[in-house]
């Protein structure tokens, strides 16, 4: 392919042949849409993590003190990367730049975690946003990388037997830490349908795990519904604190 139409074909597939963090010209089209610099900056999470919430540990436990001092209502929670950086900017750009097209890599990163667990899932079941807030931006973040992941996996996705019936204020508005975070989910989701809940190892989509107090009350809500279990899977999750070093 000359360099011409290389070219013209970047602008045209912006989602196949960039990028997505820095938008470097790629030499193929690959499933993860990353230039090799760009992947290699981004915080991965590997084996040493949380076996409750996924996040990346640093003392030798099993638990991060989140998960040791608070109650779960998902089984387990994963995500490929860091909370940080580059795959910070990318769940950014997705939510609020309005970039869709950066939903299929990330989307396919995440299933790719999921299988490197061996989880095995029986519907997906993508965030609900309110009806106001999904007005407001357009389309629901959570949605569209449930899609691409339902897709990978043949599995189900499921968008209408939950729903969200609260318009929660933004995390980031919030005083009074994860107490106030999880007041302020209380009641916000119901099960619409269910006998498409009972029994099944739910899937629930989101693009980030902070405290997780949303995919709390989401998977407690499913539980209520008769879940098997609730596995959450996000793209990134923020890290625990390392520990306090003696002398500073």
């Amino acid at each position: 392919m000359n360099t011409k139409l290389r070219g013209w074909l970047s602008r045209l597939f912006v989602k196949d042949y960039n990028c997505i963090v820095c938008g470097r010209e790629l030499a193929a089209p690959g499933r993860y849409r990353l230039c090799s610099p760009c992947y290699v900056l981004m915080e991965v999470i590997g084996e040493r993590t949380c076996l409750k919430c996924g996040k990346m540990l640093f003392a030798e436990e099993q638990y991060c003190l989140d998960c040791q001092n608070n109650e779960r209502s998902f089984d387990r929670a994963l995500a490929p990367f860091a909370y940080s950086g580059s795959a910070a900017t990318l769940v950014r750009r997705l939510k609020f730049g309005r970039q869709r097209y950066l939903a299929d890599a990330m989307a396919n990163l995440m299933t790719d975690k999921l299988l490197e667990a061996e989880i095995l899932a029986d519907v997906v079941i993508p965030v609900p946003l309110s009806s106001q807030r999904q007005k407001e931006r357009g389309f629901n973040q959570s949605e569209l990388l449930g899609e691409v992941i339902a897709n990978g996996l043949n599995l189900p996705l499921d968008l209408t037997s939950v729903r969200r019936v609260k318009d929660t204020l933004a995390s980031s508005g919030l005083t009074g830490g994860r107490r106030a975070r999880e007041e302020n989910m209380k009641g916000a989701f119901v099960v619409t349908d269910k006998a498409a809940i009972k029994g099944n190892v739910v899937l629930a989509v989101d693009d980030v795990l902070t405290t997780g107090a949303t995919m709390n009350e989401l998977s407690e809500t499913l539980k209520k519904a008769g879940a098997k279990k609730v596995v959450a899977l996000t793209f990134a999750t923020t890290s625990e604190k390392p520990p306090i070093q003696e002398g500073y």
